[in-house]
Parts: structure tokens; C-alpha cells; sequence
């Protein structure tokens, strides 16, 4: 299962299909935990046997699932019209889509990071969160992850846009390899 989602993660669509994956793999894990409990209960006559402990154990990932799902499913995927808008925009740039950076105390929503040339470049719904604390955050968690990187947070569509093009003209490209070890960086702490 890590491994579907890692291939999904960054991608247009990502909470999209992340969200029905989840919600799938929960009921699944339900079922299974139920199905334990009633061949205890329905083999041996009891609930307190053995075959109840395994199904409450079986609940535990059932429960983490179930949080994963409440937590994809207070967002929503970009729509088509505006990624392929971005995507126009930011071409060959290495970027990553439909991010959750989650704090101590917050969920982020980051339709879009790109990078190059250790400039991070990051796009937020308009005024829904406050900048400093997104910019902070990635700030810390590229410390933290061994990279130095210029970090700029729009929360206007047009200004991002602009300094997209701009980094298009202006920045060389330093062959991605810095760039998509700090998308990566940002991948394995996003949701």
C-alpha cells in the first residue's frame, strides 16, 4: 500500500484518488475486524474468547485508517481547468501538486510547490492561511532535512504566476537533482 501511495503523492489527482483509496482500504479493515469477531462469537458461542482480542487488535489500523480518510477528506483536488493552467505555466520546472503539510497544530492545503535552482516557490488558496507560518514550516522542515533553499509563499495566482516566468527566464537549471531531492523532502512529510 506505501507503495501506490508514494507513486500518487505529488501528483494531480493525489486526494482525489488517495481519499477513495483510503475510504476502500477502512471499510475493508472493518469488515475484516467484524468477520474476526463473529467467527469467535459465532464458533465458540462466547465474546470472551481469544478471537475477540485479535479483532480489537485488528481495529488499530482500522482506526489509523480512519483517520487518514477524515483527514484527506477535509480537502479538495485541484480542478482540472486550473492544473492545466499552472502546468503551462510551469513547464519543465520540477513540481509537485495537491500537497497536505501538516503541523503541530494546523493542516495545510498547497495546490502547488516548485523548485529550482534552491528557490522554492509555493502557491496557497487565497486567503485561507497565513504565509509566514506556511513559508516558516517548509523553512523548517528543509533545515531539517540538510537543504538551504530560498523559500517565497503566494497566495495570489497572478504574483505566483509572474515569478514562475520569471524563473523560466531567469534561474538555470542545476539538472533537478537539488531540486527533487527538496520536492522529496516535501513529499515525505506532506499527507
Amino acid at each position: 500500500m506505501k507503495y501506490i501511495m508514494r507513486e500518487l503523492k505529488g501528483t494531480f489527482g493525489y486526494i482525489r484518488k488517495q481519499t477513495l483509496f483510503e475510504a476502500v482500504k477502512t471499510v475493508v479493515l472493518f469488515a475484516m475486524a467484524l468477520g474476526i469477531f463473529m467467527i469467535g462469537y459465532k464458533t465458540l458461542g462466547t465474546k470472551k474468547s481469544l478471537w475477540s482480542v485479535f479483532a480489537i487488535l485488528a481495529l488499530l489500523p482500522a482506526s489509523k485508517s480512519l483517520v487518514g480518510l477524515i483527514m484527506l477528506l477535509r480537502f479538495r483536488s485541484l480542478p482540472e481547468s486550473e492544473y492545466i493552467k499552472l502546468s503551462s505555466v510551469i513547464g519543465s520546472i520540477p513540481a509537485i501538486y495537491e500537497s497536505i503539510l501538516t503541523t503541530s497544530s494546523k493542516a495545510y492545503f498547497v495546490p502547488v510547490i516548485c523548485c529550482i535552482a534552491f528557490t522554492v516557490t509555493v502557491l496557497i488558496p487565497d486567503g485561507k492561511y497565513e504565509s509566514a507560518e506556511i513559508k516558516k514550516h517548509i523553512e523548517t522542515v528543509l533545515n531539517n532535512g540538510g537543504h538551504k533553499a530560498v523559500v517565497k509563499v503566494f497566495d495570489n495566482k497572478e504574483e505566483f504566476i509572474a515569478r514562475i516566468n520569471q524563473m523560466n527566464e531567469n534561474l538555470s537549471d542545476d539538472s533537478g537533482a537539488s531540486s527533487v531531492r527538496i520536492l522529496n523532502t516535501l513529499k515525505a512529510v506532506s499527507l
